[in-house]
């Protein structure tokens, strides 16, 4: 009795331990936008977009405007932009370019 207790304590053991082995995370090799908005301030969206190495090439400030991003409209449009910015590769300056968009 003891030996199967025993047996079962190594095994919980032995599978939490190998749970907590994780993956390297791989690096992103392509181009994306991220929406960052506050619950309090829903009506103000800052929207980023980032080359393939993952620097920020334009950030923009919507107001006046609630961005949701699971309407394909917006996801189109983002992505639209997202293509002209990547083929500059070159950090843009300041335009109105989602808000001129949506």
């Amino acid at each position: 009795m003891k030996i199967l207790a025993l047996n079962a304590l190594l095994w919980l053991f032995a599978t939490a331990a190998s749970a907590q082995e994780l993956a390297p995370t791989p690096k992103a090799d392509f181009a994306n936008w991220v929406i960052e908005s506050n619950v309090k301030t829903p009506k103000i969206s800052t929207v980023k977009f980032y080359n393939a190495k993952q620097e920020l090439i334009y950030q923009e400030v919507v107001e006046g405007k609630r961005l949701n991003v699971r309407k394909e409209k917006v996801k189109k449009k983002l992505n639209e932009i997202l293509v002209q910015l990547a083929e500059k590769n070159t950090k843009i300056n300041q335009y109105n370019l989602v808000a001129l968009s949506l």
